[in-house]
């Protein structure tokens, strides 16, 4: 047996180990951390059994790199820690699955390659990857600020191609097929995630809802309409106006005292928007970008979003209503909103809840559009970027290769199917949900880039209570257009 495939022998032990002490008891450090070592005492026997691959695997050179390091730069959100990056480093095991699942597969890889996998996590995690690579310091090999962030790094000419660093197979089902179909910019890829991240998980926008309400009031089940592709914007609609009412009867419709059928949060008309299968700009077949939002279609659909969000049977998030997310949060978790507009994230400020809710996809325009779309917030999601200083690509592409493909047996089960679909969603439908989610999910290069105010339009007519979406689209329709081509003409001048 090879050395590498005793290690996947020894993985593959292990982590059956932990995946059963986590499904045990998921609260339980002590006995998490005391599996994980028992782990370790099992690796005779684990060497002794080849690993039956079942799947794509890794095609991973067959060499070591004498203990080199691989610096990663990772974001820290010092407002809010649930959007720093916890998936990319961990210094030791301590019973929290997603930093026992980092910390395995970390170990794994640095073993099988005899490398050193390291961290310099800041709050100015953009400023200081653009000041080392200004400097050609070379001090990160890979940076990972947020995506809207990182896109400038890639229009000043910063970043490598991923599309031509070796070893890192783009094609492979561990990274995002949609970030790398979406993200292209004239024939290279300059940023993209995968299962080496989670913040693309928790920055996918979700609706979720109180279940105890929908049976209480003898409605439709959401899961059968996702089913039978019958959630639409109309069915949202309809199914949230019919059971709003002034429970407390004095004649006044408040946040914490009276039931709503829907609240939409500043960023829910842009979800909806995408939901509905619109774009901000979309690749034409000769992969030139093209800005889509003057089509008659997205006419129609914004006056179905208008006209679902600013009904006064909505509770709508507006600045003027000083309605803000832990208002919406206590309202929902005291039973008195039955679908609130989030990101899955958000899924935290709901744990309080004492009654069973689930999570849905957004809507679909009608019945039929054949596919669900999710839109990815990318403001506090993470990219996997490598800076144009970087001497090592080989080194660097086989780290993030093997970091993606371990990740699929140690960050994704913990993340996906331990923290969410066992841990804190309550039952198994919002797992099927999760499916259909993760599986349609949107990246707009014109949300983004936001050229002329194109991706922030939907957003601030939504805040604006604006309705007339043609004139809205024509006071800026020049100027987007414009930016998208001098972004387009500067990308072209990159080497």
């Amino acid at each position: 047996m090879s050395r590498r495939n005793r290690i996947l022998a020894l993985i593959l032990a292990s982590l059956m180990l932990l995946s059963a002490a986590a499904c045990s008891d998921s609260g339980a450090n002590d006995e998490t951390t005391d599996s994980a070592a028992a782990a370790g005492e099992n690796v005779s026997a684990a060497e002794e059994t080849e690993p039956e691959e079942t799947g794509p695997v890794a095609e991973l050179p067959d060499k070591t790199y004498d203990g080199e390091e691989v610096m990663f730069l990772t974001s820290h959100n010092n407002g809010y820690d649930w959007y720093s990056s916890y998936e990319i480093y961990a210094e030791e095991m301590n019973g929290q699955l997603i930093n026992d699942a980092v910390f395995t597969r970390n170990n794994t890889i640095e073993e099988l390659l005899d490398i050193k996998i390291a961290q310099t996590k800041l709050e100015n995690c953009h400023t200081t990857a653009k000041s080392s690579i200004v400097a050609g310091d070379k001090q990160f090999d890979v940076v990972m600020p947020y995506m809207n962030s990182t896109i400038t790094l890639a229009v000043e000419g910063s970043l490598l191609d991923l599309k031509q660093i070796p070893y890192l197979d783009l094609e492979k089902p561990w990274w995002d097929g949609r970030a790398n179909k979406d993200l292209i910019i004239n024939d290279r890829l300059f940023i993209t995630t995968g299962d080496i991240a989670i913040l693309d998980n928790e920055c996918t926008m979700v609706m979720f809802f109180n279940k105890d309400m929908i049976g209480q009031y003898g409605l439709e089940s959401p899961y059968d309409l996702v089913k039978e592709n019958k959630w639409t914007i109309d069915k949202v609609g309809e199914m949230s106006y019919s059971i709003t009412n002034d429970k407390n009867g004095d004649g006044k419709m408040t946040t914490e005292d009276d039931q709503w059928g829907i609240s939409i949060a500043s960023n829910a008309p842009i979800s909806f928007y995408f939901g509905a299968g619109e774009r901000v700009v979309q690749a034409d077949e000769t992969g030139t970008l093209q800005i889509m939002m003057g089509n008659t279609r997205a006419y129609d659909v914004y006056d179905k979003i208008a006209n679902l969000c600013f009904n006064t049977e909505v509770l709508s998030m507006h600045t003027s209503n000083k309605t803000g997310f832990d208002d919406v949060c206590a309202s929902f978790n005291a039973g008195n909103i039955m679908f609130v507009t989030f990101a899955l994230v958000d899924i935290n400020g709901l744990r309080d809840a004492e009654f069973e809710f689930g999570i849905l996809p957004y809507p679909l325009y009608d019945e039929t559009q054949q596919e669900y779309n999710n839109l990815i917030s990318t403001g506090l999601v993470s990219s996997t970027s490598i800076p144009n200083t970087c001497d090592n690509t080989e080194l660097v592409g086989v780290t993030l290769e093997a970091m993606a493909y371990y990740s699929t047996t140690t960050l994704t089960p913990a993340y996906y199917d331990n923290a969410l679909k066992t841990r804190y969603v309550r039952d198994e439908e919002s797992g099927e949900m999760l499916d259909i989610i993760f599986a349609t999910r949107v990246y707009d290069l014109g949300f983004i880039f936001n050229w002329g105010n194109a991706g922030s339009m939907i957003t601030n007519m939504f805040t604006g209570k604006q309705t007339e979406y043609a004139s809205n689209w024509q006071k800026i329709e020049k100027a987007a257009n414009k930016s998208l081509q001098k972004a387009m003409e500067q990308f072209a001048q990159i080497p």
